[in-house]
């Protein structure tokens, strides 16, 4: 698969380089806050209301954890460790708090390092605060969300003089579904027969969205949809396919997987779009609003519940994206997502879905296998289409 270069796709690739990217140094000049998040469950609309903006936590180019090592378990998932080592290498000291949900117990003790180090003890407003997320989806669980949400908004405000109330997340909300509109324009690019941007383009640009203020992504944004709306497409043959998992927040992963003849129209995972890019109701109480649609709309494994909801939002993507088969990725040691495998499989398989089974560590390692297993799995839904059209005959 060869696509003309994007002009415009540079500018995205750059904010994604490191964690203070430009961006980032500009809205800090002007006196806004980072506010370090890593889930889904962390609303963005809070943490882009008043003064603060979000930035997601990753590890770009890490290939060892040394001093992560010694505070973290060794079945400890890498991705966790990789945030710590760099917390402990001053790599976020710019960000002013950091708001984890209590999605497991891995990030969890990650996020409680930074505290129990002193990490960021430079800022003596900096804090560390995990939501404490309920399992379950219903009026009990979205009123206690609301209160421990409104717990760290008093922290940023006292803190920071943040500048968060109920007008303020409103006009965020309004902003993010205006964001949403714009970015789903382009992910839609990549249905239909002949997509005009692959997956590996729109995971950087989709990942630059999570790294930056997003109101200073509005025009270039808008520069990039231009250009896409005049591409000619070059994808012809390739399986489409589909990527589902916990978090991944580097675009080698699927550019290797784009390297075997396919290209990855539709994504499920926690840096991903699918969910991300569903409008929130801006009439009401904001803090209802902000809380019912991130638990409904949440399509993790820690959401016990929704096992089965899963499945069928997965085989529903699938289809609305044209994807012809599913690789099921899951980070070694992750609880969560390493018990959901044992159901998910054979769930899809029971839609008539192809799915192969990846185990991968945070960093992109073991490139050899995590190749011939993707070779082998783009290989065999061809020989099943080839099959299938012979038998036709």
């Amino acid at each position: 698969m060869v696509m003309k270069k994007l002009k415009e796709l540079s500018f995205f690739e750059s904010l994604l380089e490191d964690p203070k990217n430009h961006l980032v140094e500009k809205a800090i000049e002007q006196g806004r806050i980072a506010i370090g998040y890593n889930c889904y469950v962390v609303p963005e609309p809070l943490i882009s209301a008043g003064k603060v903006f979000p930035v997601w936590m990753r590890a770009p180019g890490i290939t060892s954890t040394p001093q992560a090592d010694y505070y973290l378990s060794s079945v400890i998932c890498s991705y966790a460790k990789s945030i710590l080592e760099y917390g402990l290498d001053g790599e976020y000291d710019f960000i002013g708090a950091l708001i984890f949900a209590a999605s497991c117990d891995h990030i969890r003790r990650s996020g409680q390092h930074f505290h129990l180090l002193n990490l960021n003890d430079d800022d003596d407003k900096f804090f560390t605060y995990v939501l404490d997320t309920p399992h379950k989806v219903n009026e009990a669980g979205i009123h206690w969300l609301i209160n421990d949400m409104k717990k760290a908004v008093d922290k940023l405000n006292e803190n920071y003089n943040a500048n968060i109330n109920e007008d303020t997340l409103r006009e965020s909300i309004k902003e993010l579904n205006k964001f949403n509109r714009l970015m789903k324009s382009i992910g839609d690019m990549r249905k239909g027969d002949r997509p005009k941007i692959t997956g590996t383009e729109f995971h950087k640009v989709y990942g630059a969205s999570k790294v930056a203020p997003k109101d200073m992504l509005i025009e270039p944004l808008k520069r990039l949809r231009a250009e896409l709306e005049a591409r000619e497409s070059d994808i012809t043959d390739e399986t489409r396919l589909m990527v589902v998992g916990p978090n991944i927040d580097n675009p080698e992963f699927i550019q290797l997987i784009e390297n075997q003849n396919a290209i990855v129209v539709a994504d499920r995972f926690c840096f991903g779009s699918l969910p991300g890019m569903e409008l929130i109701d801006e009439e009401g109480d904001p803090y209802y609003n902000i809380v019912k649609h991130y638990l409904e709309t949440c399509q993790c494994s820690r959401m016990m519940e929704k096992g089965k909801e899963r499945i069928e939002y997965c085989s529903n993507i699938a289809k609305e994206y044209n994807a012809e088969g599913i690789v099921f990725e899951t980070m070694k040691f992750c609880d969560l997502w390493g018990y959901e495998g044992l159901t998910y499989v054979d769930g899809i398989k029971a839609h008539n879905i192809p799915i192969v089974r990846i185990e991968r560590e945070y960093s992109l390692t073991g490139e050899g296998q995590f190749r011939t297993r993707i070779q082998a799995f783009v290989e065999s839904i061809k020989n099943k289409k080839e099959l299938s059209v012979l038998n036709k005959i």
